[in-house]
């Protein structure tokens, strides 16, 4: 259902290309320049378009700009030996033959890092916003950047401080 659905708005970018351009162009308030192409031109409402994630990259700007900059920058990189991974492989398959539940284990873990992110440091404070990224690297494995702050600041001592009186 989800394929036909893709096909049917995909199709409509397609035979629409100019009235779509055109709505974008005023939408942003730029005057169009562009000549007629053969490439397909992805509006801002498609998932993953360039549009789409230029959009996303403003909105997560627009939000550290109001909100303050981020405490914690935060990398989680999926890890092809996890037992949800390695249960389902049959003798002699790799991760790349399962794709789909790599994503799913990345996906599922990744949620649980979020949430336990929300109530990890309870001297910081109500979570103000959490912002994530994920991508895929070079060898198909999924990994995600993700931005936090908290209500109060959190300082950290590596050892202690010497001072004098």
């Amino acid at each position: 259902m989800f394929s036909r659905d893709l096909e049917c708005h995909l199709s409509y970018i397609c035979q629409n290309q100019l009235h779509i351009q055109k709505e974008d162009v005023e939408l942003m308030e730029q005057h169009d320049d562009s000549q007629p192409s053969e490439n397909i031109y992805l509006p801002s409402s498609f998932l993953g378009s360039k549009q789409w994630v230029s959009n996303q990259i403003a909105d997560s700007l627009a939000i550290t700009a109001m909100l303050g900059n981020p405490m914690f920058f935060v990398t989680m990189t999926c890890n092809t030996q996890w037992p949800e991974i390695q249960s389902r492989l049959l003798p002699g398959q790799t991760f790349t033959d399962v794709p789909v539940i790599v994503a799913h284990v990345f996906k599922r873990k990744l949620t649980l890092l979020l949430k336990a992110l929300k109530t990890m440091f309870i001297n910081t404070g109500k979570q103000i916003y959490s912002i994530h990224s994920v991508e895929f690297q070079k060898r198909g494995l999924p990994h995600a950047h993700i931005l936090v702050k908290y209500g109060h600041v959190i300082i950290l001592l590596m050892g202690y401080l010497d001072y004098e009186h």
